[in-house]
């Protein structure tokens, strides 16, 4: 037996060295082999942490950083687009790009939206090729989403902004000519161009129903966190709109009437700010809108409410100046507000 043994291993050279493979070589080749496992399994717990940064602001008091779950993120978006797993790519650039709006980047956050519609885009391709069933809406609405949120956050005017809907009318055309496929993501794009069309023609009832309408939609669907920046514009032209029509109590709908209440009170101090992250409701007033606007807002909707018209008019003034982030629907409300009252106060 010793020399069959002997022989067998003489003869066979090839047989020797991978016989005598290190324990090192055993743990890369047991890797390569579970490869994609593995990956899944870190991009779940990268997944998990930005879940508890979310919830208790963990990661500013402990390790690892917002920064460190940044590189994970970054790190697995290559692997799994070098590995042909491009809706986990995708998901990898949307947890990156969460982690850059925490950093208040919203040009780098912008980017990695558009690489994660890509990345949706190349796995609505590649599922189609392979005939696979998930291709006729799945992946396609991952790449929507990302394209709108893309465009949301980019500066307004700017090239990149262009190239992003670009890409998007790109994939609309295509949409509008092989199905009737229409995402939410569609349908509240629509609302605020029509809310944004009828504003700018002076009919502000229209508009106002409409930017109604966007709270109902985002509402069914259960996605309040999800448009968090487009709830904090529709809500501030929700109310600016209300104070500008001046509509009586009886044609107020009770959504209405809960919006100038809570701004209302928070200026008599009978209330405090709301936020979406203090556990509560994200269904609510004031859930997206930052501290400082709310404070903002709740001055004017109490000048408006106790008829004081000069300072509403200088408190209109004041909110323009002094937020710069307002879209361009907001100042535009705001400069037809502050005009109308000039006239007469």
């Amino acid at each position: 037996m010793d020399k069959l043994r002997g022989g067998s291993l003489v003869g066979g050279g090839s047989s020797s060295g991978a016989a005598s493979t290190t324990p090192g070589q055993e743990h890369q080749q047991l890797e390569q082999y579970q490869y994609p496992k593995n990956l899944i399994e870190q991009y779940l717990r990268a997944s998990s942490k930005i879940k508890k940064f979310e919830r208790a602001g963990f990661f500013k008091r402990f390790a690892p950083s917002v920064v460190d779950v940044q590189a994970d993120f970054q790190r697995l978006a290559y692997s799994f687009e070098e590995s042909g797993i491009q809706q986990y790519a995708a998901m990898c650039h949307i947890g990156y790009a969460k982690c850059e709006s925490y950093g208040g980047a919203p040009q780098r956050e912008s980017e990695a939206y558009l690489r994660a519609a890509r990345s949706f885009l190349a796995a609505h391709n590649e599922s189609g090729r392979l005939h696979l069933r998930t291709r006729h809406s799945g992946f396609r609405e991952g790449a929507l989403h990302c394209y709108h949120r893309a465009a949301d956050r980019a500066v307004d005017g700017c090239v990149f902004k262009a190239a992003i809907l670009r890409e998007l009318k790109q994939l609309q055309r295509q949409l509008d000519s092989t199905s009737s496929f229409a995402s939410p993501t569609h349908q509240i794009h629509d609302l605020e161009i029509s809310a944004e069309t009828s504003g700018q023609r002076g009919d502000f009832r229209s508009a106002l129903q409409h930017y109604d309408d966007i709270v109902d939609n985002v509402y069914e669907r259960r996605g309040a966190r999800m448009y968090g920046e487009l709830l904090r514009r529709v809500e501030v032209l929700r109310l600016l709109l209300l104070v500008h029509l001046n509509l009586p109590p009886a044609r107020q709908s009770p959504a209405h009437i809960k919006l100038i209440e809570y701004y209302y009170n928070l200026a008599q101090f009978e209330s405090l700010p709301c936020s979406a992250d203090d556990g509560g409701s994200a269904e609510r007033p004031g859930a997206f809108v930052p501290e400082q606007q709310q404070y903002a807002l709740a001055e004017i909707t109490c000048a408006w409410v106790e008829r004081k018209m000069c300072d509403l008019k200088h408190l209109l003034r004041d909110f323009g100046a002094e937020f710069g982030s307002l879209s361009d629907m907001e100042r535009q409300l705001l400069a037809v507000m502050h005009a109308e009252l000039a006239r007469s106060y």
